[in-house]
């Protein structure tokens, strides 16, 4: 379920490199925001720590806010769409690894 969102967003996103109507920049920010909050908490609940995809996505999530919104030039916005892209991607197309089993050998 989160990696069909997550690659939605990825779409959406690189749909946003195009002249498009306001109202679709709009709908763009309210999913890549809610999606990157999904994705914040899932890589934070991992590992139970704070690493770089918790901080970007975090981030994300700032940035692309429906309730603050951030106004940014359109060469600059082109370039943070394409790599949330590829990130959110990333996001959807990584595996969960299993946790390893702690034996005795482990500590």
């Amino acid at each position: 379920m989160q990696s069909r969102l997550y690659f939605a967003a990825a779409a959406m996103l690189c749909l946003a490199t195009l002249p498009l109507p306001y109202g679709y920049y709009m709908l763009l920010r309210l999913v890549v925001a809610v999606a990157a909050c999904l994705a914040a908490f899932k890589f934070y609940r991992e590992k139970s720590q704070v690493d770089w995809r918790v901080c970007f996505f975090g981030g994300l999530a700032l940035l692309f806010n429906p309730l603050l919104p951030v106004f940014l030039t359109r060469s600059l916005w082109l370039w943070i769409d394409l790599a949330a892209a590829l990130l959110f991607c990333y996001a959807a197309l990584r595996r969960r690894r299993p946790l390893a089993a702690v034996g005795k050998d482990a500590l």
